[in-house]
């Protein structure tokens, strides 16, 4: 909120120390203001013009403009170990396997029928068909081995004797006479010889074993519950529920791929019998697996995904986006699907901006009808309709340019910073009404001034007082700008360059338009077409009526100060002051990116029901280990797995190469590792056998090495290996974070030389480290700018006790503000600091400009306090309900960053209002300052400044100037 009041602190009489300073300084921008007003009242043609044409090239900038979406790069501190670890992990371990997932939920209670399956199955059969260009499923799809399970007799002695299906994996009917029936013989302890001794890697010749692995068919990758009759449609179409429900129970190994499988962890509120077993559940989940191919970088296919920033071949991307096409398809039947592609985040955002631009049009269409309303009068002459569209114009080009400029410092650009339009609406449009409160508040003996002259009055005391308010604003945004969470960084710069782009051109092109508003009102020319004037015109005697400051003056100004109210006044912000407390120890931090989508997309809808119906049992996780001879360091990685499974209180289960391995050779090479050193030759060989073997084969994907695996050749050099663990649940940042550094202060304790590299990496670290952060980011960032903004505040109204009774209501409304967010089911999360941060500058304006006014006027407490509350309490509540309607229309926003942002402005606006317009005056009623000094001297009004009459006069009469405040009648 800003308001038109001047001041006249230049001209006190006596100030001393920082009153003096800020006299000078007041005095300083009077004098710069009132020639800026004077200069672009000679050439407001020259300005308006010139604004374009710097705005214009200040928007170059834009060609530079960047969008970014990784979570790594938006909520996680820049210089954090977890975005160079992901940046390492990109460039030396990639993840080329892209997951599609698609949920199909039963309209009724039981997925499990023929029908829902046959359903399924069409989706799939339509997944299968879709064809991009030259892409199909089949080029695409990430292939593993499929096992044709032997039918011989020794097959099935194989099966009988042993319970570790994996061997499974590796015999055919072909090689049933390659086994030695004395293998299956049990020993007087019932213990299958084959179960401890037998491993086809080790026993069998090494080229007959490679060569079975090299005849091993491939077959895409698609996982689902249709697995159990091989997506055999005339079979499913025979099912009964008793029939599926007896297969998913009884089926172990997929019959398409020849590997255990627990088809269970592919359903969804399952539904269990008497004796266990399952009889219904409500969703299916299939998922397909996409192998991106890193060879295609060198043809320049390989594109950025703008939704988790990895490198990804064209093809995939444009075969993702029909795969989207056929799993969002409208369909009439007994099941809903919920999609997730891998291409999906970038997707999203993007429609999220499109939402978001459909909604500021109309938001600019609201503020267009009430700037017109606030601005112009109902009459023909003085209607100011192409005005407004300037004012708010002057807004949407500090935007650009606070677009442009952050774009050409390569400043990216964030799923937050979509609220930045609304925010400049709601504080770029009252400089406007300043200054055209200022032009209406000067006196009759201006009227022989020239329009330049009087153009130069009324800027030299509007700029001072948006000056004060946009310099409040920018530094509490300012201060943002140095957190080291991306995101609030780089809103904040946007904020803080908009803010200042806005402010000046307020005051030069609006003013400009202005004044060629006023040229036309005084030649008595229509509001809308111009080339129609009128001779004798007189304005109707209902629009030189203000009714809105009749009917404040009436409820407000003579209700408030009555004792009964005063102290009901003070009881209730003692209420909101302890329920405020509350809530505020009650809220908690909490962060997840999955918000900032919208309530009503694709995404969104799947996350929740995946929450929903496949929750987990907590975040995974891996380890890398580079930059040292493994060989020679096998009892380093052994004591730090040793080490990480005795966390049993945070991790749940380890699951690494080395232990297997360790059997694997101690077994089957006599081996006794750990004790044992194993020289560099024979831990490849051993570790080449071992990666193909049963035991080691889904291994092979953890290690990275100088050359390619061979079946028949030791294994290269080892580059780097992993392993996997996985988090216990965790009820909160409370549990999380603690656990996320004792295990990183466990990875940085492991000793494996010099040079050596080891790190920990879990998706869920996005969010993590942001909980670690973002509460210690809010509490430093509210605390500098409150201590900028008092001082800014002092600047301006040069009185110490005063000063703090502002920032007293500040320190209230943020409490309110903050513990209200808790009851509203709101956390601290990133875009909560940043509306808070922005909460300060906007509710030290209400309070500061009731405080300033209060110093104007003289006489008793209680006679300042009302003269206070019917001068400038009407036009505190005007800016506060103009930054309400810069926000209205996120009151049904999907979105987690506009309904988080309607929220917390309503609660600024509303308790902001209260404290400054209403709490504050009963307290400046009863033991507010005394006024300046000059104002105590000349208590008439013959002898106050010019800015003090107009406050401080009840009737309609315009002010008189007075000797205070000359008038200067040169430009």
């Amino acid at each position: 909120m800003r308001n038109g009041l001047g001041t006249t602190l230049a001209h006190k009489k006596g100030p001393v120390g920082f009153a003096r300073l800020g006299g000078s300084f007041v005095a300083g921008l009077e004098s710069f203001f009132y020639w800026l007003g004077c200069s672009i009242g000679k050439r407001p043609f020259f300005v308006t013009v010139g604004c374009l044409l710097i705005g214009s090239l200040f928007a170059m900038g834009l060609s530079n403009f960047t969008k970014e979406n990784r979570p790594e790069k938006l909520w996680i501190p820049s210089d954090s170990q977890f975005v160079r670890d992901s940046e390492w992990m990109r460039s030396n371990f990639p993840n080329n396997v892209r997951p599609q997932f698609a949920i199909f939920e039963a309209k009724e209670s039981n997925i499990l029928s023929s029908q829902s399956l046959l359903e399924i199955l069409s989706v799939i059969e339509e997944v299968a068909a879709i064809q991009s260009e030259d892409t199909t499923w089949d080029k695409i799809c990430l292939k593993i081995p499929v096992v044709n399970l032997g039918q011989g007799g020794a097959a099935r002695r194989r099966r009988e004797a042993t319970e570790a299906p994996e061997y499974d994996d590796f015999f055919g009917s072909d090689f049933d006479d390659a086994f030695n029936e004395d293998l299956f013989k049990k020993d007087d302890f019932g213990k299958s010889s084959f179960l401890t001794n037998f491993d086809p890697s080790v026993h069998l010749d090494r080229d007959t074993y490679c060569s079975f692995l090299d005849r091993m068919q491939e077959t895409c990758w698609l996982s689902s519950l249709l697995e159990i009759w091989s997506y055999d449609r005339a079979k499913i179409a025979t099912l009964s529920s008793e029939e599926i429900s007896s297969a998913i129970n009884g089926t172990e190994v997929s019959p398409v791929f020849g590997t255990p499988r627990d088809f269970s962890k592919s359903l969804g509120g399952i539904k269990f019998g008497n004796n266990g077993t399952i009889i219904s559940a409500k969703t299916i989940l299939v998922s397909w697996f996409v192998e991106s191919d890193p060879s295609k970088s060198l043809q320049g296919k390989i594109t950025n995904d703008a939704g988790t920033g990895d490198q990804v071949a064209k093809d995939i991307l444009e075969w993702e986006a029909e795969l989207i096409k056929v799993l969002e398809k409208e369909r009439n039947g007994t099941i809903t699907t919920f999609t997730f592609a891998g291409r999906s985040f970038g997707d999203i955002s993007g429609k999220t901006i499109q939402n978001d631009a459909q909604k500021l049009s109309v938001g600019f269409i609201i503020m267009f009808l009430y700037v017109q309303l606030m601005l112009g009068r109902f009459n023909l002459v003085e209607q100011r309709a192409l005005l407004s569209l300037i004012g708010i114009a002057s807004v949407a080009i500090g935007c650009v340019v606070s677009y442009g400029v952050c774009s050409a410092f390569s400043i990216p650009y964030g799923p937050v910073h979509n609220i930045l339009p609304f925010l400049m609406l709601g504080i770029g449009i009252d400089d406007m009404f300043v200054i055209a409160q200022c032009w209406a508040t000067l006196g009759p003996e201006t009227q022989t001034l020239s329009l330049p002259e009087r153009l130069g009055l009324t800027l030299k005391h509007a700029g001072v007082s948006i000056t004060i308010t946009s310099l409040t604003d920018f530094t509490a945004f300012a201060i943002g700008a140095t957190t080291v969470l991306p995101s609030l960084r780089s809103f904040c710069i946007y904020a803080a360059v908009g803010i200042l782009a806005t402010y000046i051109l307020q005051a030069t092109f609006f003013t400009a338009w202005f004044s060629l508003d006023l040229r036309r009102i005084e030649s008595n020319r229509d509001g809308c077409f111009f080339c129609i004037q009128y001779k004798n015109y007189k304005p109707n005697d209902c629009s030189k009526k203000d009714f809105f400051k009749s009917a404040f003056d009436k409820i407000l100004g003579s209700i408030l100060f009555k004792t009964p109210v005063k102290i009901l006044v003070l009881l209730s912000t003692g209420v909101l002051l302890i329920v405020g407390s509350w809530g505020l120890s009650l809220l908690r931090q909490e962060f997840d990116p999955v918000w900032f989508l919208t309530q009503s997309s694709y995404l969104f809808k799947y996350f929740d029901k995946s929450k929903q119906y496949y929750p987990g049992d907590g975040e995974p996780g891996n380890i890398f280990l580079s930059g040292f001879n493994h060989s020679e360091h096998l009892d380093s990685i052994a004591n730090l797995i040793q080490r990480l499974q005795e966390q049993k209180d945070i991790i749940k289960e380890v699951d690494a190469w080395y232990p297997p391995f360790q059997t694997y050779s101690n077994v089957h090479f006599n081996t006794s590792l750990p004790v044992e050193k194993l020289d560099d030759a024979r831990f490849k060989d051993i570790l080449g056998k071992f990666l193909f073997s049963p035991s080691g084969s889904k291994y092979r994907r953890k290690f990275m090495f100088f050359g390619t695996p061979r079946c028949r050749k030791p294994a290269p050099p080892v580059k780097i290996s992993s392993f996997d663990f996985k988090f216990r649940k965790f009820k909160g940042s409370f549990e999380h974070v603690p656990a996320m550094n004792r295990l990183k202060k466990i990875i940085s304790e492991a000793d494996f030389g010099k040079g050596a590299e080891v790190k920990v990496w879990a998706r869920a670290f996005a969010g993590w480290e942001t909980d670690e952060v973002i509460a210690e980011e809010l509490l430093r960032n509210l605390s500098c700018a409150m201590v900028c903004v008092f001082f800014t505040t002092l600047l301006l109204i040069v009185d110490i006790k005063a000063c703090l009774l502002v920032l007293l209501c500040v320190v209230l409304t943020l409490i309110d503000v903050s513990g209200m967010m808790h009851f509203w089911g709101l956390t601290v999360d990133v875009v909560s600091c940043i509306d808070l941060v922005l909460a300060i500058g906007l509710c030290v304006d209400y309070a500061a400009h009731i405080g300033h006014s209060f110093m104007t006027f003289a006489g008793s407490r209680q006679e300042r306090a009302i003269k206070t509350v019917k001068q400038i309490g009407p036009a505190v509540f005007n800016g506060g309900f103009s930054t309400f309607l810069a926000f209205i229309l996120l009151a049904d926003s999907d979105s987690h960053v506009f309904s988080t942002y309607f929220k917390i402005f309503f609660l600024v606006v509303v308790f902001g209002l209260f404290h400054g317009l209403v709490f504050l005056p009963v307290v400046l009623s009863l033991v507010g300052p005394a006024p300046y000094a000059q104002v105590e001297e000349a208590s008439s009004p013959q002898k106050l400044p010019m800015n003090v009459v107009a406050a401080s006069s009840d009737s309609d009469e315009p002010p008189k100037q007075t000797e205070l405040s000359p008038v200067i009648t040169q430009c």
